[in-house]
């Protein structure tokens, strides 16, 4: 089984891997349509190196915010996934990017690590907490929405009359 580590975090050391893995993913090709959907969108990212970290940006949103998959079995680590996301609208996270390492993906030797379920639960998990959120959106292999927020909202409480007296309650007739 292979161990697999997230973080939000990633050295500038990594900077080959992470454009093996984004920019030139031989599986690019089974998601060619979507992929150039959202370049056409939101922007081609772009990978930026900030106090020996790296990050990305696209035009339309600025910095995105990013999570990073390690494979931790064997040292060292190798990077193995990335999730490019943002807050589109007010409710609303959109995962922009996903690329994984060919061996990782559905049909590779490490297949059953499970690498895009995991980074979907993470930033599914980081949607459900931050404040607003209500759905999280995947642009591909094809657009996937989660309703993170389904159960409807409870009426508040009416208030107490001010008074002090409590309103009489109605009483179950007698038979």
């Amino acid at each position: 089984m292979r161990k697999i580590r997230l973080s939000s975090v990633l050295a500038a050391s990594f900077r080959d891997e992470l454009e093996r893995i984004v920019f030139f993913n031989p599986e690019q090709s089974s998601v060619t349509a979507p992929l150039l959907d959202s370049v056409h969108r939101y922007g081609v990212p772009s990978i930026v190196e900030e106090d020996g970290c790296l990050r990305f940006r696209v035009d339309a949103f600025g910095m995105l915010q990013t999570l990073y998959a390690f494979d931790e079995t064997e040292p060292p680590a190798s990077l193995v996934g990335v999730a490019m996301f943002a807050r589109d609208k007010r409710a609303c996270l959109l995962v922009l990017h996903l690329a994984v390492h060919e061996d990782f993906t559905s049909q590779g030797k490490w297949a059953n690590a499970g690498v895009v379920g995991q980074i979907v639960a993470a930033v599914r998990g980081a949607a459900i907490r931050t404040r607003g959120i209500r759905t999280l959106r995947i642009l591909y292999p094809h657009e996937i929405r989660f309703d993170l927020r389904v159960a409807p909202a409870v009426p508040p409480r009416r208030p107490r009359p001010r008074s002090g007296k409590r309103r009489p309650r109605p009483r179950p007739a007698r038979v």
